[in-house]
């Protein structure tokens, strides 16, 4: 090319570029203004698609379950059509309820259709618009770099519209996951079940959409999903059916449900974590009046040793120590085994409504004394018994068995076995056991209730005790212990002999 022709090519190019630079801004504003109605458009069809879908789906199931009810109702008639007032009218009944029926599922049907059919006719002039506005910019930018300043809004248009694509909710998705990830197991159980609802919820709405099997959009989808499965493997907060292969739902609708859900658990969470801290809050109250309350016990028991240090009790001081004791008594030591040692010795010198609980305390310790003191002189009265008794297996037949009564007596004649066989319980085979024992030298004393028993088993097991020689001896009248402490002397005198 002669340098003439060169410099007649470059005039030419210069004069393209302005005439194309020119006509630019304008292809690049009127790119931007069809992006902004595709935008509105696209955005208000995913809107029908979210709000208006879920509720012609249950228009839809709504018509099935009438349309199923109605030809129950049908058969019904078709039953007790002699009984009905007028066949005419129960025929032309039925007719309009079908033809509404039909209706309302066509019309929901249509709607539903139109719902589907516009979300994805948007999708396609957003996409196409997207991409005619993307080229103009990188254009702009080359030629007249000067003027992105004036389409700074329409680019931040450009990255609200990606994410109404598919595609572009997968990385939101994954992210939203991990962020919420990390606080997870601060959320109570209540919460977490509904959190990976709503989450599993949105990952099976967008595998439904189709992505090319094997593409970047499919194995981003399977690790969200493994990622999901590994929170709940984790957290155990329940069983989620979403989780299950084949599962089919709503997902929009799911997705509502979950949401619900995770409102009213985060709800609860917070009425819980409030009375739980009421109940610390309490707990530490509580605490701290125990605390003072011990604190003024301690100082008032000192004060009574102090009295009692102090006087020839009874003879003298005994004002100064009701007063005491009435101090020690109403801040919780009524109960106490160093205030009942201190008040023991004065118990009928204690009197008054302050002193109820303290002498309910006193009364029963009197008591054991005295039980303990006839224990003691009952074992020295029958000593030389006790010797005789002593690591014996013994059987008890007769009235009902009480554990406290077996117990003491075992260990009062330090028997080394006592068992308490109920005479309700001697059934035939029973019967049979027990002298299959006698026979075996299984036990080395018997004794029989008397005002307990049927007349056979002293008939049946007294013979085979004689054979065995073992001691079968009656209990005339009860069970305590004196009682059958002096059948035992009558009964093992001959032994005691020998």
């Amino acid at each position: 090319m002669t340098p003439t022709l060169e410099r007649l090519a470059e005039l030419v190019r210069q004069a393209e570029s302005k005439a194309r630079a020119q006509r630019l801004g304008g292809d690049v504003e009127q790119a931007g203004e069809a992006l902004r109605v595709a935008e509105v458009r696209a955005s208000e069809a995913q809107r029908r698609l979210r709000e208006d879908r879920p509720i012609r789906l249950r228009e839809l199931k709504q018509a099935v379950d009438e349309d199923k009810l109605l030809r129950e109702m049908t058969i019904k008639l078709a039953q007790c059509k002699n009984y009905l007032e007028s066949d005419d009218e129960a025929g032309r009944l039925v007719q309009s309820a079908r033809a509404e029926i039909e209706v309302k599922r066509v019309e929901a049907q249509k709607d539903l259709d139109s719902i589907v059919k516009e979300a994805a006719d948007s999708q396609k002039v957003l996409q196409v618009a997207l991409e005619k506005y993307t080229e103009l910019r990188k254009e702009l930018d080359r030629l007249l770099p000067q003027l992105a300043a004036e389409f700074s809004d329409t680019d931040k248009l450009v990255s609200s519209v990606a994410k109404l694509f598919p595609s572009s909710q997968i990385p939101d998705l994954s992210k939203e996951i991990e962020d919420g990830s990390i606080h997870f197991g601060a959320l109570e159980a209540r919460e977490q079940k509904a959190q990976l609802m709503i989450w599993i919820g949105r990952l099976r709405r967008l595998q439904g959409m189709n992505f090319a099997e094997g593409g970047e959009e499919t194995q981003a989808l399977e690790m969200i999903f493994r990622r999901l499965v590994g929170l709940s493997k984790q957290y155990m907060p329940g069983y989620i059916d979403a989780f299950q292969e084949g599962y089919v739902a709503d997902w929009d609708q799911y997705i509502i449900d979950a949401q619900e859900q995770f409102r009213l658990a985060a709800e609860a969470s917070v009425r819980d974590r409030e009375l739980k801290a009421a109940r610390d809050e309490q707990m530490v109250r509580d605490a701290e009046r125990k605390r003072q309350t011990h604190s003024l016990y301690r100082d008032s028991l000192r004060d009574l040793r102090a009295v009692i240090a102090a006087h020839a009790l009874p003879d003298e001081g005994m004002d100064e120590f009701i007063a005491a004791l009435t101090k020690v008594v109403n801040h919780g030591g009524a109960s106490e085994p160093e205030v009942l040692d201190l008040a023991k010795p004065y118990r009928e010198l204690i009197t008054g409504g302050d002193f109820r609980v303290l002498r309910k305390h006193l009364d029963r310790i009197r008591d054991e004394d005295l039980k303990g003191e006839e224990d003691t002189a009952l074992r020295d009265k029958f000593s030389e018994l006790i010797a005789q008794t002593r690591g014996r297996r013994v059987l008890m037949i007769g009235g009902a068995a009480r554990e406290d009564a077996r117990r003491t007596l075992r260990q009062f004649f330090e028997f080394d076995e006592l068992e308490w066989e109920p005479y309700e319980s001697t059934r035939p085979a029973l019967m049979k056991s027990l002298e299959q024992r006698v026979k075996n030298r299984g036990i080395d004393i018997l004794l029989i209730l008397k005002e307990f028993v049927a007349h056979h088993v002293p008939e049946r097991l007294r013979p085979l005790c004689q054979e065995s020689g073992i001691p079968c001896l009656m209990i005339e009248h009860g069970y305590g212990a004196n009682q059958i402490a002096e059948a035992l002397r009558s009964g093992l005198k001959p032994v005691e002999t020998e």
